[in-house]
């Protein structure tokens, strides 16, 4: 049994596809969500098969909380999204559903008994920022989805991607997000700065890519704006190709595990099996053992301990 200690939150991935990149660009955009690391592509699974996927997490963790991630995993075909987290929360599981909400609103009825948290991505406090990085009409859908979610009292947190130029917008963002606070509650916040991957080119790195220290710099003045506000405020700062990425697992809803074993330069993730053939703990443990580099890294994020693409 892996531990809490060990295991603490697990992302299950029902599909990488995301309906962002549908989303026109606005003036000057580099073009919708440029700075994403995700691959196009279905992960094929039946109602059943997810539901045994979770219920073999559930047998072999005492992990409290599923992420359900993707791509994303409002979109609009059958992904067996309403009966897993359904699935999940009778297990005993809270449920993170992380979202760009774009289609949640068609979705809110069936999903909304069943969400302990909505994680909703923002990267501006106005139109003009939030929509340079994620289309046309984004900040619209967003501000819609806020209101909704904090009116019914839903738990919310929120991740944002910055540039060099948009550090500047974060206080102003931080003020939309206590406002939102004091309507309805708000667990964390997680900032992000680029992160080359092995996916990596130079054009994502030119408009993208800065300083790191001018990123660490305003991350602690957010949390000061934040602190007593009982916000936790997470990043995620650039890396080298030398150094190492922060230990995740990833879970699809098919059982595929894999990790990334701490190489940024890594193309992708390392394949460790199926949960469903060859255990769940096994895997993990498996992962644990191979990680190649030890990370030193200072970066603490809500989803460092295990996550999944």
């Amino acid at each position: 049994m892996l531990t809490h200690e060990e295991l603490a939150i697990v992302h299950l991935v029902l599909n990488t596809d995301c309906n962002a990149w549908d989303l026109p660009k606005t003036a000057g955009s580099p073009g919708v969500c440029r700075f994403c690391y995700r691959e196009r592509n279905r992960v094929h699974t039946d109602e059943a098969t997810v539901r045994r996927v979770i219920d073999r997490v559930r047998a072999e963790s005492e992990a409290r909380r599923i992420v359900f991630t993707g791509g994303d995993p409002v979109m609009p075909y059958d992904n067996h999204l309403e009966p897993a987290l359904q699935h999940a929360q009778a297990a005993g599981f809270e449920t993170n559903l992380h979202t760009n909400g774009l289609l949640l609103a068609d979705r809110y009825a069936g999903l909304r008994d069943h969400v302990t948290l909505y994680s909703l991505a923002v990267d501006g406090p106005d139109e003009q920022s939030a929509d340079w990085f994620r289309g046309d009409g984004y900040f619209t859908t967003f501000r819609a989805n806020t209101a909704l979610l904090a009116a019914d009292r839903r738990r919310l947190a929120f991740n944002t991607f910055t540039t060099a130029a948009s550090l500047a917008a974060l206080p102003s963002l931080a003020e939309t997000i206590t406002g939102l606070a004091a309507r309805t509650p708000v667990e964390y916040w997680l900032i992000s700065q680029y992160r080359p991957i092995g996916r990596a080119n130079s054009r994502k790195a030119d408009l993208y890519a800065y300083d790191r220290e001018a990123f660490t710099q305003a991350i602690a003045h957010v949390r000061g704006l934040l602190s007593g506000t009982g916000i936790q405020v997470y990043d995620q700062p650039t890396r080298a190709a030398e150094d190492a990425y922060p230990f995740r697992v990833w879970v699809l809803a098919d059982g595929t595990v894999t990790a990334d074993l701490g190489s940024v330069a890594a193309p992708r993730n390392t394949v460790l099996g199926n949960l469903l053939a060859d255990g769940f703990e096994p895997l993990v443990r498996r992962a644990f053992a191979s990680r190649s580099t030890t990370d030193t890294s200072t970066t603490t994020s809500p989803d460092k301990e295990v996550t999944a693409p």
